[in-house]
């Protein structure tokens, strides 16, 4: 298991870590925040990036199918969002818009969601979404 984190900012790895035994599952987790640092885990992406922005299913597709093969892993789980409040200048999309993909060896699947509440609420709320997609997959 490992995770790319953007809006959740290490959420989503910290729930994983608080499992007791989750040095036998868990690989590593990343927050890549910045345009660079996504380029970086897959610079595949840059044409995702570039063409549909940051918020999109291309890219978080890109980021999950990377690090699943990087960390050589059954599962990847990617996300990327809009937590709030906007300045105007980063994106048109609404605060609380978020984009949540799982890489499994059954192929990539990615959500769209629209989450409401505070900046805190909102990450909580793409940390617990990305968690129940794991559990689903789990779970067949």
């Amino acid at each position: 298991m490992a995770v790319v984190e953007t809006t959740a900012g290490g959420l989503i790895s910290a729930r994983l870590v608080s499992v007791p035994g989750a040095s036998a599952w868990f690989e590593r987790g990343v927050t890549a925040y910045s345009r660079a640092s996504k380029l970086d885990l897959a610079p595949e992406a840059e044409a995702a990036l570039a063409a549909h922005g940051a918020v999109s299913r291309q890219l978080v597709s890109a980021l999950a199918e990377a690090m699943r093969a990087r960390a050589g892993v059954e599962y990847a789980i990617a996300e990327s969002g809009i937590a709030g409040p906007q300045d105007g200048r980063r994106s048109s999309k609404a605060a609380g818009t978020a984009v949540i993909g799982l890489a499994t060896p059954e192929g990539t699947r990615v959500e769209e969601h629209a989450f409401t509440g505070s900046r805190a609420e909102i990450m909580a709320q793409i940390a617990d979404r990305a968690l129940q997609m794991l559990r689903e997959a789990l779970e067949g």
